[in-house]
């Protein structure tokens, strides 16, 4: 069998072939196949779970190799290498929304100085 996906894989040369990851064929395909996915989230869901901030996660998300972009409302996920969106952080289980709540700044606290009162 011939098949149109292979050619696709197989014509790439110059600088392109060189960024290849197994991730970079997310481009070519409507979504990830179920292997995919499954090494995806096992690679990842520690990065994500053990995070304290925005800045270790992108931080252990690029020392494997990925990195982050928000977009339309959605945080997704990107090979580092060949730059192709992979999926959003939402499919990978941690929702936007969750991540913004779990890295949020809180506002620092302030005294407050109780004026003496004048009679």
């Amino acid at each position: 069998m011939y098949s149109h996906d292979f050619e696709r894989e197989t014509v790439t040369t110059g600088d392109a072939a060189m960024a290849q990851t197994a991730w970079s064929s997310a481009c070519d395909q409507s979504r990830l196949d179920t292997e995919m996915m499954i090494q995806l989230r096992i690679s990842l869901c520690p990065i994500f779970d053990d995070a304290t901030s925005w800045s270790e996660l992108r931080s252990a998300l690029q020392a494997k190799g990925f990195y982050m972009k928000r977009a339309k409302g959605h945080m997704h996920l990107y090979d580092g290498h060949s730059h192709v969106q992979i999926c959003t952080c939402s499919f990978l289980g941690y929702p936007v929304e969750e991540l913004e709540q779990r890295f949020k700044k809180t506002a620092p606290t302030r005294a407050v100085r109780k004026l003496p009162v004048r009679n």
